[in-house]
């Protein structure tokens, strides 16, 4: 029996594109927009950040699609795998062979260390396990780490979905937000000094490792299942929600190098990232219907591989671009220069092979076995 397809919620397909925008933004170097008003250079310095968002809309959208899946069935399971490999697998192999020319030369670079360590970094950046060892989990494609973080968190889902439908309602967020709260405290207080220390070694496992990002994904989850099975929200109230979380996060990266550290930290993000999503996944209001314009519905849907490409395109910017246009272009130029190529670059890539693949890839699971893949799913940032 085909399982019935769950309704789309287009307004978070649409948030994932001025996700993807900020870490775009945020790669390209916030310093070279020194004539925008400094609270908005704080706002392009959040790209990190931006990532914690697409971490928890995944589970959210996951938890939302795959509400009924039967998990314990071997087929169902199967099918589960072969979607997400469909769904993340085009567009990171496709970025990771743009990058391909530039990783070779700088392999054969002198001061590039010894080449077996880059031959094994190659090896896990292909397999999408870099995020666990930290020297490599920004090797070859930079952003692809989170990739590979959200390739473990797939591999969690139905394990964190058997454990969410056991959990009382009551206790399912605040749990998984105290969970959050823990990692947090955890990182803030052991992993960042030894990330003072050694940046590289340190730095690299605070920031990336798998683990330290479940907790965000686990609290996406928990905030699918209140959506699913929670009192209807009116419409009034999602619209205030939702404000509160824009307008939230809009403060508190007001002046963000001033903030303490915890007052970054994921254990206070969640918390306005959470309304932000559960905001706008509720309709009848305003932001709903401005998210729902569909060329921002497309641009959301070109999202994960304007994310994937878009530091393989600025390094062949950098390459080639001065040669192209023979001068230095003002930053805010050669940024909107360079963004159009990306856009372009994505939506070519989504409409001609992330999305003929995936329906292509799917086919080797059961049609039948598990639900369909939801417009709005959150792609790794």
């Amino acid at each position: 029996m085909t399982p019935v397809r769950p309704p789309a919620i287009p307004p978070l397909t649409s948030l994932r594109f001025f996700a993807a925008a900020l870490v775009v933004a945020f790669h390209y170097d916030p310093n070279r927009f020194t004539a925008l008003p400094g609270f908005f250079q704080s706002w392009l310095e959040t790209g990190y950040e931006a990532v914690t968002f697409f971490f928890i809309l995944s589970g959210f959208i996951l938890s939302y699609v795959y509400a009924d899946a039967d998990f314990s069935r071997r087929a169902n399971l199967r099918a589960f795998f072969i979607a997400r490999f469909g769904r993340l697998a085009p567009a990171y192999f496709l970025a990771l062979l743009v990058a391909l020319p530039l990783f070779a030369i700088n392999a054969l670079d002198e001061d590039a260390g010894p080449l077996r360590d880059t031959i094994a970094h190659g090896v896990l950046v292909l397999t999408a396990l870099q995020s666990w060892w930290p020297p490599a989990a920004v090797a070859w494609n930079p952003p692809a780490w989170s990739m590979s973080v959200e390739w473990f968190l797939y591999a969690a889902f139905p394990l964190a979905l058997f454990l969410s439908r056991r959990i009382p309602a009551a206790a399912l967020l605040p749990g998984s937000l105290a969970l959050v709260a823990a990692v947090s405290a955890f990182r803030l207080v052991v992993m960042d000094p030894l990330a003072a220390e050694n940046p590289g070694a340190w730095g690299n496992l605070a920031a990336f490792f798998p683990l330290f990002h479940l907790p965000q994904f686990l609290f996406g989850v928990a905030l699918g299942r209140v959506h699913l099975h929670g009192p209807k929200v009116a419409p009034a109230l999602a619209a205030g929600l939702f404000a509160a979380g824009a307008v939230g996060l809009m403060i508190l990266f007001l002046d963000r190098d001033a903030l303490p550290a915890h007052v970054r930290s994921n254990a206070v993000l969640v918390i306005f990232f959470g309304l932000l999503i559960f905001g706008a996944a509720q309709d009848g209001h305003f932001a709903y219907r401005m998210l729902s314009a569909r060329p921002l519905v497309f641009l959301g849907q070109a999202s994960y591989a304007i994310y994937a490409l878009h530091e393989p395109v600025a390094l062949w910017w950098d390459e080639i671009g001065p040669a192209v246009h023979g001068v230095k272009l003002p930053p805010a130029l050669d940024f909107l220069l360079y963004g159009a190529i990306l856009v372009g670059a994505a939506a070519l890539c989504y409409r001609y092979l992330e999305t003929p693949l995936r329906r292509r890839i799917r086919r080797w699971g059961t049609p039948a076995a598990a639900r369909p893949i939801h417009a709005a799913e959150a792609p790794p940032a």
